[in-house]
C-alpha cells in the first residue's frame, strides 16, 4: 500500500470517527434539552461524511451500483460470524453488560442488513437480466 493508499484510509477513518462522535454529541445536547447545541453537531457531522466520501473515491471505494450491492451483500458475514460474537463472549468475561448488549443489537441488525441488501442484489440482478433480454 501507497502511503497516500494508507493515508485516505487513515482520513476515513478519522472522519467516521468524527461523524460518529457528532452525531452522538447531538444526541446527548437534545436529551439535555439543547436542540440549538444539537444541530451544530448534526452540521459537522454532515460535513465530516462529505469528506470521508470524497476520500472514499479517491481510495476508490465506491464502485458501481452492481459491485456496491454485492459488496453489501456479502460483506456482513465477518461482522456477523466472527466479529460480533467474539466482542460479545468478550465483554461477558469482563463483565461489561452495556458493551454486550450494544454488541448484541449490533449483530441483529447486521443480521437484518445482510438480508436486506442480499434481496435487493437479487432484485438488481434479476432487472440487469431483464434488460439484457
Amino acid at each position: 500500500m501507497t502511503k497516500t493508499e494508507e493515508n485516505l484510509q487513515a482520513a476515513i477513518t478519522g472522519e467516521a470517527k468524527a461523524r460518529l462522535e457528532y452525531m452522538a454529541f447531538a444526541m446527548k445536547a437534545m436529551e439535555e434539552g439543547y436542540p440549538e447545541f444539537a444541530q451544530l453537531f448534526m452540521e459537522a457531522a454532515g460535513a465530516e461524511t462529505v469528506h470521508g466520501i470524497g476520500h472514499m473515491k479517491a481510495a476508490g471505494a465506491v464502485g458501481t451500483t452492481y459491485d456496491n450491492l454485492n459488496e453489501s451483500a456479502n460483506g456482513e458475514d465477518y461482522e456477523i460470524e466472527e466479529m460480533y460474537p467474539r466482542f460479545i463472549r468478550e465483554a461477558d468475561a469482563e463483565s461489561h453488560a452495556d458493551a454486550a448488549a450494544s454488541f448484541r443489537l449490533a449483530v441483529e441488525r447486521e443480521r437484518h442488513h445482510r438480508a436486506m441488501f442480499k434481496e435487493a442484489f437479487g432484485k438488481f440482478k434479476s432487472k440487469a437480466a431483464a434488460a439484457q433480454a
